[in-house]
């Protein structure tokens, strides 16, 4: 199995996540209809011309990440954008997340909540997320669906998102480009003055991206490379530097995962941690001295933790 396919998948949402991720792809291909209205933080920040002038902006930001920690590739900040412990640090906006379904490693359905000052209600968000990855670009989109096993919020407004997702592209230069698509709908009452504002803040969560991993380094990264076992979560705590990942399956004398760590967030090295199942786990520096984990030989359901060396 090849990380960079788009993985089948027959849940009952796959034609619209398909369909959102070809509308992201459209959407990030160039700057054609895109208005830049200024730019703040190295953030290019756009609105698109819409013909429909009742629906809800649709908004860009784009930045590029140019202090690369040692090894970092799109992949890598891809990951940083899209997992929940990453983002409760960048985002200031977050409150929480849960993971409802893992279609395939890289397909899931999600529920979000987002903060918002009084005396405005918080905004939630059911949605799904399908990512495309390949060595020099990889593309993350996220659309609104409807599942009934996910009720209202009490005290909160059920928002919807037409698009957001993220193009992290390798640039001519070898830098890694950093692009942010977003049109929501937030339901509800919201004064003009607040929802300007957020529409302004919303396409800078480029920069908080590229901020986070200049300053911390990117989050342990895996790469799946077994169809024999199902991936079942993976969570990151950025207080602890403490990373989890849970697989279930039989891939006795075969290869299952690759997981790659910065030396910049983890400079003392790396402590690695299998529970729960059988497997073997070799640990070893790669040519940026970034700490590797090769995962072999598993089977059953295994949970791998990795922290802080001591």
């Amino acid at each position: 199995m090849s990380i960079t396919s788009i993985i089948d998948s027959d849940n009952k949402f796959a034609k619209e996540s398909r369909e959102g991720l070809a509308y992201l792809k459209e959407l990030t291909a160039n700057l054609d209809g895109w208005d830049l209205t200024e730019e703040q933080d190295n953030v290019k920040l756009f609105n698109k011309k819409l013909d429909d002038s009742n629906l809800p902006p649709l908004v860009r930001g784009d930045t590029v990440l140019t202090d690369l920690p040692p090894g970092c590739t799109p992949f890598e900040v891809a990951t940083v954008a899209t997992l929940p412990g990453c983002r409760k640090i960048w985002d200031d906006r977050f409150e929480r997340s849960e993971m409802k379904d893992y279609y395939t490693r890289f397909e899931l359905l999600f529920w979000v909540k987002l903060k918002a000052p009084w005396p405005i209600s918080p905004r939630d968000f059911v949605g799904t997320a399908i990512r495309d990855v390949s060595p020099t670009v990889c593309y993350t989109s996220m659309i609104s669906v409807q599942d009934d096993r996910i009720p209202d919020t009490p005290k909160t407004v059920r928002g919807k998102l037409l698009i957001s997702g993220w193009k992290v592209y390798e640039t001519q230069d070898k830098n890694i480009g950093i692009t942010y698509v977003n049109q929501v709908d937030l339901a509800g009452s919201i004064p003009a003055a607040f929802l300007r504002k957020l529409l302004l803040q919303i396409p800078l969560c480029a920069g908080k991206v590229r901020n986070y991993i200049q300053e911390f380094g990117f989050v342990p990264t895996l790469k799946l490379v077994s169809d024999k076992v199902e991936f079942k979560g993976e969570d990151f705590d950025h207080d602890t530097r403490t990373y989890t990942l849970q697989l279930n399956g039989d891939a006795r004398e075969h290869e299952v995962a690759h997981i790659t760590c910065s030396s910049k967030m983890y400079p003392k090295g790396v402590s690695v941690a299998l529970t729960g199942g059988q497997g073997d786990v070799k640990q070893e520096n790669d040519e940026f001295n970034n700490p590797h984990i090769t995962l072999k030989n598993m089977n059953g359901n295994v949970k791998i933790t990795i922290s802080n060396e001591k």
